[in-house]
């Protein structure tokens, strides 16, 4: 056994010891950037992304892809309503010396009040930014740190969207009969 064989087998070892693989790839042709990260194509709809990460490309299946069977739109719809916000990586701001913290479960229902708030009421992501914005926030809970603006318009957003797509289909999946004009007054009237 020479030298390149054994940095050969080190650098197997290294990337099996790293984070497991999300089954999202199975849907994405792959292409190694290095230290872990991919480019993805769609096999679908072939869409690149220079830099596929497994919540945008499961976003991308369960929400804009146009040309994916539908059970497969299903599942990925199904697992981002499902998701919760915590869960997602973000850096949560936190005062050492203060004892309030927040659950999981608490800081789940103010990030989808303030998505729910930032779209109905038709106010840009930018705001989420704003130092007033970010000092009103803090004086009303102090343990809470808002999402940046990419996050916001994006995972959060992703979320939401899954969760009213969701109920939807669930409130439609008994219903008989149906014109455009049921489904129109449906919509507007939810």
């Amino acid at each position: 056994m020479d030298s390149t064989d054994l940095f050969d087998n080190q650098n197997i070892r290294e990337v099996r010891r790293g984070r497991k693989e999300s089954h999202v790839w199975d849907h994405y042709f792959k292409e190694p950037l290095g230290s872990g990260h991919y480019t993805a194509r769609c096999h679908y709809c072939n869409q690149n992304w220079s830099r596929g990460k497994p919540e945008i490309l499961k976003s991308h299946l369960a929400l804009y892809c146009k040309d994916v069977p539908l059970y497969i739109k299903t599942e990925y719809m199904e697992m981002l309503a499902v998701g919760t916000t915590s869960t997602m990586n973000r850096k949560q701001k936190t005062d050492s010396d203060s004892s309030a913290e927040l659950t999981a479960d608490r800081k789940d229902k103010i990030d989808q009040a303030l998505i729910r708030f930032f779209i109905c009421c038709g106010i840009p992501f930018s705001t989420v930014g704003h130092p007033y914005f970010i000092d009103f926030v803090q004086s009303l809970c102090f343990a809470y740190g808002p999402p940046k603006r990419t996050t916001l318009s994006t995972t959060f957003l992703n979320h939401e969207t899954a969760i009213i797509l969701n109920k939807i289909k669930e409130e439609l999946k008994y219903e008989k009969n149906l014109t455009l004009g049921n489904l129109f007054n449906y919509c507007i009237s939810n």
